[in-house]
């Protein structure tokens, strides 16, 4: 992590003899953020020079407005349309310490799941983030529908369309079953909630995530079609559930981000062999090195790799292989990879001749 002046230095110094990517390349751009705050807590205002590298970020959402939040055990960042770190704080304990998953109901508020079972059980949420308070919505008490029904056991993660939340949960399933996922469409308003989908989930997917519940991405496009990330599987369903398809993987962190339009950027399952080229573009000499430690995905590596779905078919991508997250933000996707000391936000976006 490069402090002050010298980050901004070496930002500006890499920015002006990188090259330019061609109609045909995708553009990789480290993202800079002011990473220190005067003051604590929500109302701390984010102070210091812009750094592009620091830690690693696994709880990503866009803002509603062409920006995005992220949040990683109670560190908050929120970076806006024209690049300005609009909040920058830690909440080291309380609610918005144990944020798992987040995604944008407006550009004032986001739905969020809380909670990690060992803190804070789980709990869905709408936070106001002009004043960064919570509304609870109702949760499912464990026992309603028998024996074998743990409630809210866990969530995975969340999306919304049309007003209403689209949740992943998980249910146990003794004693023959290890754990169904299910794909709850909830009302954020009354809590209602309606069951679209369920599958299984197998004692060996996704060993890496362990002692966690083996993850489950999921995003939404415009039209209402949920697409599914699982360890074993990448599933789009209508909006009202019905399976539209499924391509087979084998995930260690599946996600997915999907544009209004129905294009996905997938994580999971190993590289593939591709001619596709990504041109990184500004950033400083340890966010580039942190990108080009992706680039290209090795055929032996054991991280997940990036795929774009279209109306064109699956379309391998040969960098930021293990990505922790991704958002759509109207005209890019941004991608969170890396960890301590490598974790760097960039901005991918896709060839201007496509």
């Amino acid at each position: 992590m490069l402090p002050g002046a010298a980050a901004i230095a070496v930002i500006m110094l890499a920015s002006g003899c990188t090259p330019e990517p061609g109609p045909d390349d995708w553009t990789l751009e480290p993202i800079p953020f002011r990473n220190s705050s005067a003051g604590s807590g929500p109302e701390a205002v984010p102070a210091g020079d812009p750094i592009d590298v620091s830690y690693g970020m696994h709880v990503l959402s866009d803002d509603g407005a062409g920006g995005f939040w992220t949040a990683s055990s109670g560190s908050w960042l929120h970076v806006g349309a024209d690049g300005e770190t609009l909040a920058r704080f830690n909440a080291e304990s309380g609610e918005l310490s144990h944020i798992s998953a987040m995604a944008p109901l407006s550009a004032t508020e986001l739905v969020v799941l809380q909670g990690d079972r060992l803190h804070v059980m789980p709990m869905l949420s709408v936070l106001d983030t002009t004043t960064m308070t919570m509304r609870d919505l109702p949760g499912d008490a464990v026992g309603d529908e028998g024996d074998f029904d743990y409630g809210d056991f866990e969530f995975g993660d969340v999306a919304v369309h049309d007003g209403d939340a689209i949740v992943v949960r998980y249910q146990p399933r003794p004693p023959d079953e290890y754990l169904d996922y299910e794909v709850l469409r909830v009302d954020l308003d009354s809590g209602a909630r309606t069951l679209l989908h369920s599958g299984p989930v197998e004692l060996d997917d996704a060993w890496g995530a362990r002692p966690g519940i083996p993850p489950i991405g999921i995003d939404v496009d415009a039209a209402g079609q949920v697409y599914l990330a699982t360890p074993s599987a990448r599933i789009v369903l209508a909006a009202d559930g019905t399976e539209l398809s499924r391509e087979p993987q084998v995930a260690e962190r599946p996600f997915v981000a999907v544009t209004p339009d129905g294009t996905a950027l997938w994580s999971g399952g190993p590289p593939e062999q591709t001619d596709v080229q990504g041109v990184i573009v500004g950033g400083s000499s340890e966010a580039r090195g942190a990108i080009e430690r992706r680039q290209p995905c090795p055929a032996t590596s054991s991280g997940d790799s990036l795929r774009l779905g279209d109306a064109t078919g699956e379309h391998p991508l040969p960098f930021l292989c293990g990505a922790n997250a991704a958002s759509w933000t109207g005209s890019s996707w941004v991608v969170a990879i890396g960890g301590e000391g490598d974790g760097v936000l960039v901005r991918l976006t896709p060839p201007s001749g496509s």
